[in-house]
């Protein structure tokens, strides 16, 4: 694994000084077991009608890609806090874990009959909770939004055309436009007071003949922002007018803090910009459901939804389907406590920066769990802009990733991962209990404040 990275970790500590040798080891040895481990196996009580999401949840040594796989990268053992992997840390609805274990005493695993129930449930959720009607018979199955946007993007998008996104926005994209055969075109935001803003006149000198679709990420990550009914509406109309169509990404759309209104891009006003885009969602988010492979796409234009479902094939499990039914059934109040926990961890760190930290810019975020830490001047005070070539790095945010494990066993992902606008900045994961997130603000803390 190290020499797949390309990264000599002797040559790496050695460059990154001796305070990261001491840091790591004297953090080993000094973390509570009960946060930086993750040793609690207790399960959330269900007390007075609250879920606790307080107890650390135990996901070492589950095949967790969150905090089992950053470990294998450091062998040394300096590796503790897995804040990057965009997954929850908190223990499922109880309802879910009861349907798969009364699901399980059926030893019979065939072919599914139908999806009729699942799709039900998708129509419930989105109508009670996003004021959005689907058509039940516009919506298809995938086993992930990444399949179904690949699938969308071959419909649209010949080989060597491009695809617009306006970043910083989810790595994720990247790899997805590589799998279609397309090119990627940044759009850098504005930081303007405190938020990203979309450059509009950057984004439509953007929007070349050669441009066959734009990513919209709602709420976006890693930046944070719920875009409002205006600023979808002008992307929209932007696309349309230069025969662009609008791939909606809005997989994090239940995660909204308290002031801000998610919309959903098929719910605009606009009906010829409506009937320019195709919708893709999940709530593998929403309840940590990413490994049971259960997502959907629909599109209120049937020709466009036709389109995608040439190119698209759903493999699904059982077992995924019969946990998807049971949160949208059952798992509404876990998730409002859930979110209701998330918004108050967003406070709570904006709040540890601003009085401990301030040489680490912080974003005030209006959705996800994901936080984009702003590093620049601790990447500048390392010298992290010089050091990353010299030590086989793919770019200052990856020397700066290395460096932080070692200074202070936190795991978080590179900035520069996140496309133009992504520089010197880190994105770093808030779903945990807020006991591992002090720990690990307080780890932080100690390794950026004097540098």
């Amino acid at each position: 694994m190290v020499e797949k990275l390309g990264l000599d970790r002797r040559s790496f500590m050695k460059g990154a000084g001796v305070t990261a040798l001491a840091g790591a080891a004297g953090t080993v040895a000094t973390a509570p077991n009960r946060a930086s481990a993750q040793n609690s196996i207790s399960i959330p009580l269900h007390s007075n009608g609250n879920y606790d999401f307080d107890t650390p949840y135990n996901r070492v040594g589950q095949n967790t890609s969150r905090w089992d796989s950053p470990a294998k990268l450091y062998p040394e053992g300096v590796f503790k806090y897995g804040m990057g992997v965009a997954t929850l840390d908190f223990e499922c609805a109880p309802c879910i874990t009861e349907a798969l274990q009364e699901r399980v005493q059926h030893h019979s695993w065939g072919y599914m009959s139908s999806q009729d129930g699942l799709i039900d449930g998708i129509v419930k959720w989105n109508g009670e909770r996003h004021k959005i009607d689907i058509d039940p018979n516009s919506i298809i199955i995938s086993a992930g939004v990444y399949p179904g946007i690949i699938a969308a993007l071959r419909s649209f998008a010949r080989r060597g055309s491009k695809v617009l996104l306006s970043t910083p926005t989810y790595s994720g994209f990247y790899g997805i436009a590589r799998n279609a055969h397309v090119e990627t075109v940044d759009s850098q935001m504005r930081y303007i007071n405190g938020r990203y803003e979309i450059n509009w006149e950057d984004l439509e000198s953007k929007m070349t003949p050669d441009v066959a679709a734009m990513i919209v990420c709602n709420p976006n990550n890693p930046t944070g922002n719920v875009w409002t009914e205006e600023e979808l509406l002008r992307m929209g109309r932007l696309s349309l007018d230069h025969g662009i169509m609008v791939i909606s990404d809005e997989i994090h759309s239940d995660f909204v803090r308290a002031g801000h209104q998610y919309t959903p891009f098929a719910n605009l006003p606009d009906q010829a910009v409506v009937n320019n885009s195709v919708t893709f969602n999940a709530i593998s988010k929403t309840f940590n459901l990413a490994g049971m492979k259960n997502a959907y796409f629909y599109s209120k234009n049937p020709i466009l939804l036709e389109r995608v479902n040439q190119n698209h094939r759903a493999d699904l499990t059982t077992l995924g389907v019969v946990a998807n039914e049971a949160a949208y059934a059952e798992g509404a109040e876990w998730f409002e406590q859930a979110n209701a926990y998330i918004d108050g961890s967003h406070t709570f760190i904006e709040n540890y920066f601003r009085n401990n930290i301030p040489n680490v810019g912080y974003t005030h975020n209006e959705g996800t769990f994901m936080t984009f830490l702003d590093f620049s001047d601790v990447m500048s005070s390392i010298g992290a802009e010089e050091r990353y070539m010299e030590n086989d790095h793919q770019s200052p945010e990856h020397y700066f990733r290395d460096w932080l494990v070692y200074e202070s066993g936190i795991y978080m992902n590179p900035g520069s991962s996140f496309g133009e606008g992504g520089a010197g900045h880190m994105r770093m994961n808030t779903a945990s209990s807020r006991i591992v997130l002090q720990e690990v603000l307080d780890s932080l803390a100690a390794a950026v404040r004097n540098v």
